[in-house]
């Protein structure tokens, strides 16, 4: 069987084609696409020959839809023909490669691994579905922020205001934190704004490192590098808080156990082109971070969001500002690599 999907023939170059669904297997099933939420950050690398792609083109980008079961496997267990689900990476197509192969007007999926698709309300109008396309991404944010464990009022700084910072803010301010942004695109911060944070820096503004650091007074309990940059990461190096000081002239060295292991957290939130590399001891002035590096999402995760957004908890709509038919999407891409728009969601029906 034949389905549309976005195809990368090489760096910069994108089109809608057409691609060979796989048989669906025992264990697997068949999704109707209804819409695919574009990741900026990985999408865009990929078409710049980033994370592999250059030398497997063409291929088939994305990792985000919503889609309606119209296949089910013999042995497939907990799924039925008309559930709508949210979906990760499908399986492969017949004559196409795939990074990770989610633009496409139908899929194939696995039911028994972390690619399983994640049953989402039932019996809602196919448009009330629309909010739950930024559930995929979102789920890679909330598992960063739940590693770092937020308490209620602690401080925490976002730097970089894309799909996965912004995220990242709307989960640690769903937990009770004070949150500052921080990125280079005035429009982004001023999204941010909208959507609740504390305050938002210009980076690109002269005395900016500064003005973060009064807002932290100094560190952040919590410090998210979700720019992917060097001098992102630099500046989470510097927000990071650091121990209580004995603030007499003397020299004074505290018990280790005095900080009851109460370290700030500093989570790596992005990917990086780039090496990133630092003394630790030129970096941090303190004696302890936790550093924590997420690399993916679970199914967990991604059922949290699913209920969150059910639960009108979080309020998906600032990330579902461009909703445009399959058919323009390759335009968009360009526009995307433009930043002449800061979202794309694919509407495949």
């Amino acid at each position: 069987m034949k389905t549309k999907a976005i195809v990368y023939d090489g760096v910069d170059q994108v089109r809608l084609g057409e691609v060979t669904l796989p048989e669906c297997g025992p264990k697997q099933i068949v999704g109707k696409t209804l819409f695919t939420f574009v990741s900026p950050g990985t999408e865009l690398r990929v078409l710049g020959g980033h994370y592999g792609a250059e030398g497997n083109y063409p291929l088939v980008p994305g990792y985000a839809a919503i889609s309606k079961v119209v296949e089910v496997g013999a042995e497939v267990k907990g799924f039925r023909v008309g559930d709508m689900v949210s979906c990760r990476n499908s399986a492969r197509f017949a004559d196409m490669n795939v990074m990770w192969g989610g633009e496409a007007g139908m899929h194939v999926y696995d039911t028994e691994s972390e690619d399983s698709p994640v049953l989402l309300p039932q019996g809602l109008a196919e448009d009330a579905y629309l909010p739950y396309s930024a559930a995929e991404v979102a789920a890679i944010s909330l598992r960063g922020v739940e590693a770092a464990d937020p308490k209620e009022g602690e401080t925490a700084l976002v730097i970089g205001q894309g799909m996965i910072g912004q995220f990242s803010a709307m989960f640690l301010k769903l937990r009770g934190a004070k949150v500052v942004v921080a990125d280079i695109d005035q429009n982004r911060l001023d999204e941010s704004l909208k959507a609740g944070v504390s305050a938002a820096v210009n980076l690109s503004e002269k005395g900016a490192e500064e003005r973060v650091a009064r807002l932290g007074n100094g560190g952040f309990d919590i410090v998210v590098e979700a720019s992917g940059s060097i001098p992102g990461v630099e500046l989470a190096y510097k927000m990071i808080r650091r121990k209580p000081q004995n603030y007499s002239k003397e020299y004074k060295v505290e018990p280790i156990r005095f900080y009851g292991h109460d370290w700030p957290r500093l989570v790596m939130q992005a990917n990086y082109i780039k090496e990133v590399s630092n003394n630790p001891f030129s970096f941090f002035d303190g004696e302890g971070v936790t550093i924590l590096t997420p690399a993916d999402r679970g199914v967990e995760e991604r059922q949290r969001v699913v209920e969150y957004v059910r639960a009108g908890k979080v309020d998906m709509t600032p990330f579902l500002g461009n909703v445009v038919k399959c058919d323009d999407m390759p335009e968009q891409y360009r526009k995307l690599q433009k930043r002449e728009i800061v979202s794309l969601v694919g509407d495949w029906r």
